[in-house]
């Protein structure tokens, strides 16, 4: 995108109108991205002065490449799937930790990963803080927060959130939908399992519809209304409906080399809009190419 500057004044003004944006944050990303040029030499600074003779070239975000972020080459870059002045979201992949642990050797984690590209992209003063966490085995959407105060704002009514998945589990379900209700307790190991109602355990509740099935194998759509950490993982294991790859709960191995439980809605009060936000990504390849395989028995 080429274009000249109609008149002496600050950079950031000029992207803003050129782009249409009404956010002073997001346009003053993609100036310290290092996608800006001024008479085809990168400008990083916002406040940049350009007057009226200065042509200003902006790089499609589009084109722009990642450095790598793993040793095997795994992890190029996060696609940002939201974003505002005050959150953004990206999709953690299956079999990455969300945070880091107090290992000796400490592991790769998602979190790292993003800040790294985060203040690649954006300057090394640039800092995000995580929202919320899904266990290594399961993929989907991670929030983070621009700001300490963009944290606090958002956790006051965090509890409200909905969440959805898909899961790809053994078995099909006698009907195309249903609800689980089970009173759930954890054990010293972290297993989750149900018990008669007691002081320890807590009602979770599970809706499900189906989306594709074949003979052995169902995915299905997941809502959930209470829950507790692997409730899902539990009630389906319990249904007869094991996630795939869930060896935990009765599962088997993967056959397409990956969890099969995928996190792709989020709903939440957004603190500063004053409404319900809801962030959402699509189904899977991997878990519809499955069922469209002529050659698995599925």
């Amino acid at each position: 995108m080429n274009s000249n500057s109609e008149k002496n004044r600050g950079l950031l003004e000029i992207i803003k109108e050129k782009l249409n944006l009404r956010s002073n944050t997001k346009a003053r990303n993609i100036i310290k991205s290092g996608r800006v040029k001024i008479d085809d030499e990168i400008v990083k600074i916002p406040s940049q002065n350009v007057n009226e003779k200065q042509v200003i070239s902006i790089e499609s975000s589009k084109n722009k490449t990642f450095s790598k972020t793993s040793e095997n080459d795994a992890h190029k870059g996060f696609t940002t799937i939201f974003e505002d002045d005050h959150y953004i979201a990206f999709v953690k992949p299956s079999g990455l930790l969300t945070v880091g642990t107090l290992k000796k050797k400490r592991e790769k984690n998602f979190k790292d990963f993003i800040k790294r590209q985060y203040k690649n992209e954006n300057g090394p003063d640039a800092e995000l803080f995580i929202i919320n966490r899904l266990d290594r085995l399961i993929s989907g959407i991670i929030l983070f927060a621009k700001s300490p105060e963009d944290e606090v704002a958002i956790r006051k009514r965090w509890e409200e959130n909905s969440k959805r998945y898909y899961a790809l589990v053994e078995g099909v379900p006698q009907s195309e939908s249903g609800e689980i209700k089970s009173e759930l307790k954890q054990n010293r190991i972290g297993r989750v399992y149900s018990v008669a109602k007691n002081q320890y355990s807590k009602l979770c509740i599970t809706q499900y519809r189906i989306m594709h099935k074949s003979t052995k194998h169902s995915l299905l759509r997941i809502e959930v209304l209470e829950e507790r950490k692997n409730s899902i993982r539990a009630q389906l294991s319990e249904k007869g409906m094991p996630i795939i790859g869930d060896k935990d709960y009765k599962g088997h191995n993967s056959p397409i080399k990956r969890f099969g439980l995928h996190l792709f809605s989020l709903k939440f009060h957004h603190p500063f809009e004053k409404q319900e936000v809801e962030i959402k990504t699509p189904i899977p390849k991997v878990f519809k190419s499955f069922f469209k395989s002529k050659n698995k028995t599925a």
